[in-house]
């Protein structure tokens, strides 16, 4: 069977490579792609038999991604970290998915089901699935590290720096954790919350932590925690204005 995989995170797509190599000969992965985008254009390309499809990734997500296909003529197993508003919304529209960080029983036993088994799923179950995802918890965010997830109250976060293809989230108590995302990842997931703003290139910061501002070509913010960060002068009016004056 043609496989593939897509998936945002790099080390997941490794470990899964390696474990069809080792326990599944029945599966050729085919390609790979680190969004739903490109994974749209490997389908399109490969037409597969399998597609291992991530649920949470940046700018198209996996349920998204799925419901712009008009015909789905493979079988879809979603990969998923711990997330209980997921999990139960593919128990319950019946569809099949392995839990991050993927058991080669698991892998096995649902390779075996979809040689067995390749109906795809129909676009009612996509977007039940998608109304189910959408009711997740809102005030906490799981920032995926090597050992696993770790989950910090979005009230908590002070600021997010960019370094290089890493970020750096520092938080109320002070701690810094470091995830490797770039900052216009987290960028896309927290710019629906209304309290956090894109002040720099390499700076997303909780308004409800600014101290003041000091005056400037584009000026500086600083920060609850005294940290100064440069603000962009091409958004200098539009932060200000966020803000009522006396």
């Amino acid at each position: 069977m043609k496989a593939v995989i897509i998936d945002d995170e790099q080390h997941c797509i490794t470990t899964l490579l390696w474990s069809l190599n080792q326990y599944c000969e029945g599966v050729e992965v085919i390609g790979v792609a680190s969004n739903g985008a490109d994974g749209l254009q490997l389908i399109e390309q490969f037409n597969p038999d399998i597609v291992f499809l991530d649920i949470e990734m940046p700018v198209l997500s996996g349920i998204d991604m799925l419901l712009s296909i008009k015909e789905i003529n493979f079988k879809v197993i979603f990969t998923t970290a711990y997330d209980k508003y997921a999990l139960n919304a593919i128990k319950l529209n019946a569809l099949d998915f392995l839990l991050k960080p993927i058991d080669k029983d698991e892998l096995i036993i649902a390779i075996n089901k979809a040689q067995k088994d390749i109906q795809p799923i129909i676009p009612q179950q996509i977007e039940q699935l998608q109304e189910s995802h959408k009711s997740k918890v809102t005030d906490k965010i799981a920032l995926s590290l090597s050992s696993g997830l770790h989950f910090i109250n979005l009230s908590d976060i002070i600021r997010v720096e960019a370094d290089g293809n890493y970020c750096n989230f520092i938080l109320a108590d002070k701690s810094k954790i470091l995830i490797s995302k770039k900052l216009g990842d987290v960028e896309e997931i927290l710019l629906d919350n209304p309290c956090f703003y894109r002040a720099h290139k390499s700076h997303l910061i909780n308004l409800k932590y600014i101290d003041r501002y000091v005056k400037g070509e584009g000026g500086e913010i600083i920060m609850s925690d005294n940290t100064a960060i440069a603000l962009s002068r091409n958004r200098k009016q539009e932060f200000l204005d966020l803000f009522n004056k006396i």
